[in-house]
């Protein structure tokens, strides 16, 4: 079984997001600048053992500036 969570990001602003499951890990900043509608981001996690832990923000405005997470 898998679970996606969806995170929609609008407008000029970008919200960090970081997720790990086991021993995958993954950290993306995710923006609604330049999109003409929402940007929707599908993460999946897998049924098993492993605690899915999913953190989110702030959300602060783009200015269109290069992030790191």
């Amino acid at each position: 079984m898998t679970v996606s969570v969806s995170i929609s990001v609008n407008g000029n602003y970008k919200l960090p997001v970081t997720y790990k499951q086991g021993d995958r890990e993954h950290s993306q900043v995710i923006s609604g600048r330049g999109h003409s509608g929402p940007n929707v981001v599908h993460i999946p996690f897998y049924h098993g053992s492993d605690v899915m832990t999913l953190e989110l923000g702030p959300e602060v405005q783009d200015n269109g500036e290069a992030e790191t997470v």
